[in-house]
């Protein structure tokens, strides 16, 4: 009886961690994507960047679909769905933007059941004028 329990024991903890490991293990903003990572990690972008970039790396999800929904001032701009389709699946999604967007964007990452599993913002601001290079 004692080994039984213990198997029991351990088929429990092995499932439970299974399950804790499941969902967004990495989501980042970023300019640009190449060989499918991103090439910054931004929490302000510039009003000069005219697309930005949500990036996923979601793990355990095999077979489910989820939702990338962009927000601004509140309002809904873009849901974009995925399929994931391995135990790690990297995914992106990106947002072609106005320079009078300026303020705080979200991206929330939904399930299947439309619940938020991850969330990220980040603040669009003014682009820095550059004086211009007077060569006397």
């Amino acid at each position: 009886m004692k080994k039984i329990t213990s198997v029991m024991l351990f088929c429990l903890v092995f499932v439970s961690g299974l399950v804790y490991s499941a969902g967004i293990s990495r989501s980042v903003f970023t300019t640009e994507i190449k060989d499918k990572e991103p090439v910054s990690e931004l929490t302000q972008i510039s009003s000069d960047i005219t697309r930005v970039y949500f990036f996923t790396d979601i793990t355990g999800l095999n077979g489910h679909t989820i939702i990338h929904r962009w927000e601004y001032n509140g309002q809904v701009l873009a849901e974009i769905d995925f399929q994931v389709n391995g135990d790690r699946w990297r995914t992106w999604s990106s947002k072609n933007m106005l320079s009078s967007w300026l303020g705080k964007w979200q991206v929330s990452v939904l399930d299947e059941g439309g619940n938020v599993i991850e969330q990220s913002e980040f603040e669009y601001i003014t682009a820095q004028v550059k004086e211009p290079i007077v060569l006397e």
